[in-house]
């Protein structure tokens, strides 16, 4: 119902995140990316972030039935960690 009350402004931001297009961070830096583009920030197979997911290193939202995204701002935080290391 929520969407349907968006404004033109908030619609053009949720379809850049369904298209898996980078957006601004909004004041909680609460953007969502799809499992193959953090896949892809972590040097990592598809299957690893699924383990990092299932490990709990990872939480993942379900933004529609089978459609997954991670917060940017995890990816972030376990990229500089791998870099750390």
């Amino acid at each position: 119902m929520r969407v349907l009350q968006a404004t033109p402004a908030q619609l053009a931001a949720i379809d850049s995140v369904l298209e898996g297009k980078p957006t601004k961070p909004d004041a909680n830096g609460q953007v969502l990316i799809r499992i193959r583009t953090a896949a892809t920030m972590l040097d990592a197979h598809r299957a690893t972030v699924w383990r990092m997911v299932k490990g709990g290193r990872l939480k993942v939202v379900e933004i529609l039935p089978g459609s997954f995204r991670v917060r940017l701002a995890d990816v972030l935080a376990l990229a500089q960690e791998k870099e750390a290391a």
